[in-house]
């Protein structure tokens, strides 16, 4: 079976020895490389946290318009680093042998996910009751209040479980090889696991269940969000397309923040023999075929206001698309859709390295700008509009425009997100010493014809 990039890569040239050469010098050498970017998150993080404090807090959980830089912050993280984790357990249930470098990429994006749920608890005093205005919630008592923050503490305890089961055996690794700070730090992580037979069994077993499952609540989570952020704070915005708009352009957010992460450790991390072409073609075609997903799902809802043309419907598309908010809807649907399409459809840029990571940054920076229209959109209406089930908008509010305070905010957000990776990877190897060195076993190099293929064996 011959390599994905039609080319042996160096990765699979590599001994079990070599690998673990690696991450050793992964493991002595990033505390130092990583030290100042960290220290830079961190401040960020700092500034945006009193940000948050001097206006929203300031102003009060009442003026729900304050807070909308926050949850654009919410809504992007979501989007984004809570996407990403997804994007292993897809890999794992496929069985893919490319994916192995990849997998620890997308899964260490989990340990961000508690700062989206503390903002959300931050959040949850802006939202009114769900009595008498439309929601999903048909009158649960204490809604959307505890059911959101339930499903959301559900996800984030699902995301940490994954990514630290996932990473028990290279925290085993430290623990016995690492240098002594870091052995301190995981050494209560990784107890009990001795690499036995029956542990591997358990080990295969448990991560891809716990993967699955936090996909499940991931979808659920990303529904609830949807109509409680958005659909149900828009006057007359009915439509049941939407929550699946949400949730798979945030799938394609995912893959993007993946495909920039794994640039980023080849070009600084030393990580070039793991994170190939063979990586980034077959991330870049999963990459295009999510952005046709999201004409597909986009033109699935628009199509219905467009065509019912009824005063609802055209104030609707008036505020999101065409008046209010053309210009982020527009530059949305050129980088989440029409860029992507136009480059990625030509093989010498999808199976680039460069042309796949460049799509996936302006994919990343599409998603922001429409997490910033939905947000602003959506937290522009004031409580008065929703009550008696509102069937239309009362009036199309102006575009909210930022201040510095909303830009701190949503920088100092991301920043804190980032330095939580930044930390945890002064912590865990680089590259996933289990899974390329399981990978490796299970291949063997063949002659054919005037070339060399690999041979893949079968665990199962």
């Amino acid at each position: 079976m011959a390599t994905h990039g039609h080319e042996l890569q160096r990765t699979w040239e590599l001994s079990p020895a070599d690998v673990f050469s690696a991450a050793q010098r992964w493991m002595r050498d990033t505390a130092m490389t990583i030290r100042r970017p960290l220290i830079v998150a961190a401040a960020l993080f700092a500034i945006g946290s009193v940000a948050i404090l001097a206006f929203p807090l300031r102003q009060g959980f009442a003026d729900r318009q304050a807070w909308t830089y926050v949850a654009a912050a919410f809504l992007f993280l979501m989007s984004t680093a809570a996407a990403a984790p997804a994007l292993s357990t897809a890999l794992r249930v496929a069985r893919s042998h490319w994916r192995r470098p990849v997998n620890r990429v997308a899964e260490i994006w989990a340990v961000t996910l508690i700062v989206p749920f503390v903002l959300y608890l931050l959040l949850l005093p802006t939202f009114p009751g769900t009595e008498d205005r439309l929601s999903i919630w048909f009158g649960w008592p204490l809604s959307p209040w505890l059911w959101g923050a339930l499903l959301m503490l559900a996800l984030t305890g699902a995301g940490y479980l994954f990514a630290w089961f996932s990473g028990l055996p290279d925290l085993a690794v430290v623990r016995d090889h690492g240098a002594p700070a870091q052995r301190r730090l995981v050494a209560w992580l990784s107890r009990g696991w001795i690499g036995s037979h029956h542990q591997w069994r358990i080990y295969e077993k448990v991560v891809n269940n716990i993967g699955v499952l936090y996909v499940l609540i991931y979808v659920a989570a990303m529904t609830v969000l949807s109509t409680d952020f958005i659909i149900s704070l828009i006057p007359g915005y009915f439509t049941a397309v939407f929550p699946a708009y949400f949730t798979i352009t945030s799938f394609q957010a995912g893959i993007a923040l993946t495909i920039v992460t794994m640039a980023v450790l080849r070009r600084w991390g030393n990580q070039a023999d793991f994170f190939g072409r063979e990586q980034f073609w077959a991330l870049g075609k999963m990459l295009l075929a999510f952005s046709l997903l999201w004409f597909y799902f986009w033109w699935s809802e628009f199509i219905i206001f467009w065509y019912g043309r009824t005063p609802r419907e055209v104030d609707i598309l008036r505020f999101l698309m065409f008046e209010t908010y053309l210009w982020p809807f527009v530059l949305s649907f050129a980088m989440n859709f029409a860029l992507p399409l136009l480059l990625l459809m030509w093989n010498p840029i999808r199976r680039s390295i460069t042309g796949s990571t460049v799509v996936a940054i302006i994919v990343l920076v599409g998603n922001l700008i429409d997490r910033v229209r939905l947000a602003s959109a959506a937290f522009s209406q004031p409580d008065k509009a929703l009550l008696g089930h509102a069937h239309a908008l009362k009036e199309i509010p102006p575009a909210y425009i930022p201040g510095i305070s909303d830009v701190l905010i949503l920088v100092g957000m991301v920043a804190g997100a980032l330095a939580l990776v930044l930390w945890t990877v002064r912590l865990l190897p680089f590259p996933a010493i289990a899974e390329i060195v399981g990978g490796l076993r299970l291949r063997v190099h063949q002659p054919f014809q005037h070339t060399r293929v690999i041979v893949i064996g079968k665990p199962e």
